[in-house]
């Protein structure tokens, strides 16, 4: 299935297809390893980076509630009606987003998260406005997250696409290794005030630099070279939207739940866990990125499934910090490859005009499992303690592991396009590089 713009041509040359696009030529069936990720690509993930460097601070948030009186069933629903109102938006949002464009949606929404970092200065305890302030910023959030999602996966060369989705992660995966840390350094001098300036500033930069993207092309199929089993893939992305959102719970219950559990343990820095996290997670993007692009996306999947459940049940044993630094290595390692892969295997099954739908989709499922997890396992930890919540998280995720295996099964069209060599020339195509967000 090669995947063009509109306005462009394509014709034949030897045993090579060339497409024509605003006078300039792409050669396509060349080899993966020689297609080029576009300069625009790398772009947004810098504009992702500063975002997700305003959302990891927030991080700490749950440390902020425990200081103002909170216990861990409150700061479940603090971080809980986050994710729920995101939610609520992302019908709307995925609606608009393959009319309006991903551009758009990020724009604006790194704007609201850095308006609402700016909000958090002037709440003084935990109450309604409090409520408030989180449900926009989940509403900003995933917005911006959809929005640049999106826009990876227009920007990726179709075979490089699990590769580049992967070092598009790299830009959130930094941002949890580097921002809990530098966060408590903030907080033990500045406070809580001096975490929420921050956020705002980089979430200010990171809003300008969103706004210098260019257009991405709009691509369609030709008629003759669509896919031939839409009920196929209905059912495969069914599949691999309930095992996100059941995986949702792990990532949830981990990311929201342990930063509460050293501190109720005295475990020392939160920082250690989410450094730990994200060096494995990068060192797997770096070194695999591109394996599920060579061997398949279920070969990479079902193997970073049970690593992931595997991080789970360790939290639910593992009380010392050098216990939960080997949980953090290997949640990192699962999610390293299992995020990007499955992106990768829900964009190999969706029409070139739902791209930003289906990635909505996507990252709304997995959102739904960590918002239910916040909200709900937080009455778990504190009525029936950490390692019950923990395994009540690893059943969840492996229902998903057995939803996936049984009914997820790769197009092999898509496969047979890989090994072909076929690529979306998308790279570089002139759209202007507009000053305003619109």
């Amino acid at each position: 299935m090669l995947i063009i713009p509109k306005g462009g041509c394509l014709f034949k040359h030897g045993q090579r297809n060339i497409a024509c696009i605003g006078g300039r030529r792409y050669v396509t069936g060349v080899p993966a390893a020689k297609t080029p990720i576009p300069g625009t690509f790398f772009i947004v993930a810098t504009a992702n980076f500063l975002f997700f460097l305003n959302f990891a601070f927030f991080l700490l948030l749950p440390l902020w509630v425990l200081e103002h009186g909170g216990g861990e069933e409150t700061a479940g629903r603090v971080v809980g009606i986050s994710g729920f109102s995101g939610l609520i938006a992302l019908p709307v949002i995925g609606t608009l987003i393959d009319r309006v464009g991903g551009r758009v949606f990020m724009i604006c929404g790194m704007f609201g998260a850095a308006l609402c970092s700016v909000w958090f200065l002037f709440i003084d305890g935990i109450g309604p406005e409090l409520y408030i302030a989180k449900a926009l910023q989940g509403v900003a959030f995933t917005a911006a997250f959809t929005g640049g999602q999106t826009l990876a996966v227009l920007f990726a060369p179709f075979v490089r696409r699990a590769e580049a989705i992967g070092w598009f992660g790299i830009s959130t995966i930094l941002t949890h290794a580097i921002s809990p840390m530098i966060g408590e350094e903030i907080i033990l001098r500045f406070g809580f005030d001096g975490v929420f300036v921050a956020g705002a500033v980089v979430g200010t930069i990171g809003f300008l630099l969103a706004c210098t993207l260019p257009r991405p092309p709009e691509l369609f199929v030709p008629a003759d070279r669509a896919d031939s089993d839409p009920a196929f893939a209905r059912r495969a992305l069914a599949a691999a939207t309930i095992a996100m959102l059941l995986y949702g719970f792990g990532f949830g219950a981990t990311s929201t739940f342990v930063p509460v559990m050293m501190e109720r343990f005295d475990l020392g820095r939160v920082g250690v866990f989410f450094a730990a996290w994200s060096v494995a997670a990068v060192a797997m993007r770096v070194i695999f990125g591109s394996a599920s692009d060579r061997y398949g996306r279920r070969a990479v999947i079902i193997p970073a499934m049970l690593t992931m459940s595997l991080a789970v049940a360790l939290l639910a044993f593992v009380r010392s910090q050098a216990g939960v630094a080997v949980a953090g290595v290997v949640f990192g390692i699962a999610q390293g490859l299992l995020y990007p892969t499955m992106n990768a295997f829900v964009a190999d099954l969706s029409h070139p005009a739902n791209i930003g739908r289906s990635q909505s989709l996507f990252s709304g499922s997995y959102s739904l499992g960590i918002a239910t997890c916040s909200f709900f396992f937080g009455s778990i930890a504190e009525h029936y303690g950490f390692r019950a919540m923990f395994l009540v998280a690893l059943a969840i995720t492996l229902v998903g592991f057995a939803v996936f295996v049984a009914y997820a099964t790769e197009p092999a069209a898509a496969m047979k396009r890989r090994e072909a060599g076929e690529t979306e020339p998308v790279a570089d195509i002139p759209t202007g590089w507009p000053k305003l967000p619109i």
